[in-house]
């Protein structure tokens, strides 16, 4: 059972590295603005991630979140408040709650057997008294799903790319086999 937790856990860590990747090197601007109509941003998926970790590591494991910004998302009555960063909250704040939310996330993975059981009252009835093993692969899940946001939201900004900064898993094209592929796949989906 310790190497499906290890392989569960080096996923789940490389999905937060690509995830604070994505915030490396923008303006504030840039991190908390909105993308789609949807508002998805930066910062606002960072926040949520922090959010969801402390959620289902700390107070769906019977603890108490000890954490202002925790705090602050709960009390408030907008319900997409962790997908967005109101303009007082400086981008340090809202990176470190993600990390805060990762170390006190890990912790209680590391210290409970996968088989633990957990309560999340926000689930169904049925699905609601989950293990620890399966909130681990849901928060892989979840994590990866906003990751892949990420990527997209990042390449809108400023054309960065790729999975992970140590491996991108993408073609090393330069900017004209770039744009020559993109012309590709649209001639592609005009002539349809």
């Amino acid at each position: 059972m310790d190497e499906i937790k290890n392989h569960l856990m080096t996923y789940l860590n490389a999905s937060r590295e690509a995830v604070l990747w994505k915030a490396e090197g923008l303006s504030d601007h840039d991190l908390t603005r909105p993308l789609v109509p949807t508002g998805t941003n930066v910062l606002g998926l960072i926040q949520h991630l922090a959010s969801v970790e402390f959620g289902y590591f700390v107070q769906c494991l019977g603890q108490q979140v000890e954490h202002p910004r925790f705090a602050v998302l709960e009390a408030s009555e907008d319900p997409e408040a962790d997908m967005w960063v109101p303009a007082g909250v400086p981008t340090s704040e809202i990176l470190a709650f993600y990390r805060s939310a990762i170390e006190a996330a890990n912790a209680n993975i590391t210290a409970l057997p996968l088989e633990a059981a957990a309560t999340v009252p926000w689930w169904a009835p049925e699905k609601r008294n989950p293990t620890v093993g399966r909130l681990l692969i849901h928060m892989n899940v979840e994590t990866a799903r906003h990751a892949g946001h990420l990527d997209i939201v990042r390449e809108l900004i400023d054309g960065s790319a790729g999975d992970r900064q140590l491996s991108p898993n993408l073609p090393d094209y330069d900017a004209n086999a770039w744009t020559d592929l993109y012309q590709k796949i649209q001639l592609a989906a005009d002539s349809r």
